[in-house]
């Protein structure tokens, strides 16, 4: 078996994966895959140890998706046969993600903080909190002050019952993380609370490989 940690263009030679072992680059197309050993069992000291591995990896490369803990094939010719079906969704990331990196920005507050708005009966209602469910209001502030620096944005609503309201994923240019977090936390929020972590490997904009 063979393990995947990212898929990258210009992912330098050398390297280690997460188990000590030699990192090894296999061509598909346009793309390169970094791989090493089959994944260990699931712990927190693995996951850990992927993530370290795929840090390494996207700070060397100018364009890394990197590939989640447990991405696995048979081998290299399966491995090839399940990704180069997938190159050119698969180069478009790759181009979207190139010289960037992800900041992810989570608001916190009390459920319910913005109103969904009663107006309407039940199917107005219903498309309205569709549209704020998507949209992610709390984020408005955020955004306009992110503008200059924001190339990309996933965003998750949450609950609120533990004061997470929503997440979103950012992505950036490569060296623009302190101004984006000086952005944020000049910014007031009325009744609400943001906070930042990363840079990151482009998790959230890399494709789902059900490997």
């Amino acid at each position: 078996m063979i393990g995947l940690y990212a898929i990258a263009q210009g992912a330098p030679a050398g390297g280690q994966g997460a188990q000590g072992e030699e990192l090894r680059r296999l061509r598909c197309g346009a793309l390169e895959l970094v791989t090493g050993a089959a994944p260990p069992p699931l712990s927190e000291a693995a996951l850990r140890a992927h993530e370290a591995a795929v840090r390494a990896i996207a700070g060397a490369c100018g364009s890394c998706l990197p590939a989640r803990f447990g991405a696995a094939a048979a081998d290299e010719e399966s491995l090839l046969s399940l990704l180069g079906a997938r190159e050119p969704e698969l180069a478009e990331a790759l181009a979207l993600v190139r010289g960037r990196e992800q900041m992810t920005l989570r608001v916190h507050g009390p459920a319910g903080a913005v109103a969904a708005g009663n107006e309407g009966g039940p199917g107005t209602r219903y498309l309205a909190e569709r549209r704020r469910a998507r949209a992610v209001p709390e984020l408005d502030p955020l955004r306009a002050a992110l503008a200059a620096w924001i190339r990309a944005e996933r965003v998750e609503r949450h609950g609120g019952e533990t004061g997470l309201l929503a997440s979103a994923y950012h992505l950036v240019d490569r060296g623009s993380a302190a101004a984006y977090q000086d952005a944020v936390e000049a910014t007031p929020l009325a009744g609400l609370r943001a906070s930042v972590t990363g840079p990151w490997p482009a998790w959230a904009f890399a494709p789902e490989l059900w490997l």
